[in-house]
């Protein structure tokens, strides 16, 4: 397993736990609506890198060409 998976997987992972505590934990805490929206937009952003950082290391273990 390379370095990119096992990092892309823990950010992953962070993304879900960082998506679930902004939808029950913080719902009711923003002061603003629009804080809501920000995490949300800040928990996509990470799981996008995550998502990126898979890929590149699925393709480094089997060494595919794009």
């Amino acid at each position: 397993m390379t370095l990119f998976v096992l990092i892309g997987a823990t950010l992953a992972g962070i993304g879900v736990i960082l998506g679930a505590f902004g939808a029950h934990a913080l719902k009711d805490k923003f002061a603003e609506p629009r804080y809501a929206a920000v995490w949300e937009t800040a928990v996509q952003y990470q799981m996008y890198h995550a998502l990126g950082l898979l890929i590149i290391g699925c393709k480094m273990q089997y060494q595919m060409v794009i």
